[in-house]
């Protein structure tokens, strides 16, 4: 059987050995391409913003970090999926934005994993309503705030970057998640480190989610029923 092609797209631009490493050792028989919404701009052409309606955080290739909105990432990406060749396997995204509407248009032929939507499958799935949402920072809490809610989801947001840097990670979100009840603590965004989550895991007692994690879960559940056909 030939090795499936999957396209992964990421916000910024590549290369991203921090997210492709993990895939490559994950799925060692799946040849991946990688594709950047702003591959091929040089900084300046990029559209960044400082009051975006859904703000995310990314890497150009000379390693800056640059804030975008989702919509203008959304587009780029679309782009990409119309100019997709034929063969692909899938079409996986390395973003935890809300993209409710890209690329439906390839399925049932090429399907698209989409890491916040296949949360909420898996939430809904589970019987997972009050949660816990870890974002990276504190312009992208209240807009995560309302893409949960929207969906029919009760959230707190808790935001990195107001870690003091003295203090570990995993017992900070101990502390914060407290005993409020709440049925899962959720990492909205891609790229965690796998140690991590399983520290904090270890020392929360609620269960706790990555969206890039489960993204890869959804594409091995395609991979197994592709290996079954």
């Amino acid at each position: 059987m030939i090795d499936p092609v999957v396209r992964a797209y990421v916000i910024g631009q590549t290369p991203r050995p921090d997210l492709t490493d993990d895939l490559h050792e994950r799925f060692p028989s799946v040849s991946f391409e990688l594709i950047g919404a702003l591959d091929g701009l040089a900084p300046e052409a990029i559209e960044t913003c400082i009051d975006c309606a859904y703000p995310l955080e990314t890497r150009l290739q000379d390693g800056r970090r640059v804030v975008v909105d989702a919509s203008y990432v959304a587009e780029r990406m679309q782009r990409s999926f119309d100019a997709s060749p034929d063969g692909v396997f899938a079409h996986l995204i390395l973003c935890a934005g809300p993209f409710p509407e890209l690329g439906l248009s390839l399925h049932p032929t090429a399907p698209v994993v989409r890491p916040f939507e296949t949360a909420l499958e898996t939430f809904r799935r589970r019987g997972l309503h009050d949660l816990e949402i870890v974002v990276p920072f504190e312009d992208q809490a209240s807009p995560a705030l309302e893409k949960w809610s929207a969906a029919g989801f009760s959230a707190r947001s808790h935001v990195l970057t107001d870690r003091p840097t003295s203090e570990p990670l995993a017992p900070w979100l101990a502390g914060r998640a407290g005993n409020g009840g709440a049925d899962a603590m959720v990492f909205d965004y891609v790229g965690f480190s796998s140690d991590a989550l399983r520290e904090i895991a270890a020392r929360i007692a609620i269960p706790v989610f990555d969206l890039g994690h489960l993204a890869l879960d959804a594409l091995q559940e395609l991979l197994d029923l592709r290996s079954h056909r």
